[in-house]
């Protein structure tokens, strides 16, 4: 029962970035684009929020390390050759994780997209900020691995929360692995971000979402 409530709080947290990142690429366009009197200040907190809970989406693919290092996984795999029903637990576990961690990075994806979107309508390409903007969503899945903090903390501990960047930024060992963990995350963003589109497009075909295309005044 524990574990279940981990696994919902989990998915809670992947998700809000995404509704989070369409209010704040439609607000910023309405600011912006749209030239409506709306208070740039105001839409800086949900920046914030956006990039502070973006993180939690990414780090549904950490939760592999439950299934692969965990002992009742180590005790189906050494059952799988002999007990049928041993494999077909170990397969369940399997497909969860698949699961589990898809839902992690179609949220990652989703969230970003919105905001990618309204970048390209203000001539901006994710390409030049794609780099620091990675690196710094790996940097806050480590956070939340290994030093075990949470999004909140930005507001409850900022001192610690810098602290423990400016600990990553002066390990390089560390940085190093966080900059690689970010390009990994660029190119799955890049992915899958293709297969949305794609999808996206075959829906428009079977007509289950509206074309682009507009119709011609007459």
């Amino acid at each position: 029962m524990q574990s279940l409530k981990w696994i919902f709080w989990n998915l809670m947290l992947a998700t809000i970035s995404v509704p989070a990142g369409y209010i704040l690429a439609a607000g910023v366009d309405s600011l912006t684009i749209r030239k409506r009197s709306v208070p740039w200040i105001f839409w800086l907190p949900l920046a914030i929020f956006w990039l502070a809970f973006l993180p939690n989406t990414c780090y549904l693919l950490t939760e592999w390390r439950h299934l692969l290092l965990g002992s009742r996984f180590e005790q189906l795999r050494s059952l799988s050759d002999k007990d049928k029903g041993g494999l077909l637990e170990a397969a369940t576990y399997g497909l969860f994780f698949i699961l589990y961690s898809g839902y992690g990075v179609l949220c990652f994806v989703l969230s970003i997209r919105p905001v990618e979107a309204l970048l390209r309508k203000t001539r901006i390409h994710l390409f030049y900020l794609a780099p620091p903007f990675f690196l710094l969503i790996s940097l806050g899945v480590y956070l939340g691995l290994i030093p075990r903090m949470n999004s909140w903390d930005l507001l409850h501990r900022p001192e610690h929360v810098f602290e423990l960047i400016a600990y990553a930024f002066s390990n390089m060992l560390l940085l190093k692995t966080i900059a690689i963990f970010g390009a990994i995350l660029w190119l799955l963003y890049e992915t899958v971000d293709m297969w949305v589109d794609a999808f996206s497009e075959r829906l428009r075909k079977w007509g289950v979402l509206p074309s682009h295309t507009k119709a011609r005044p007459k």
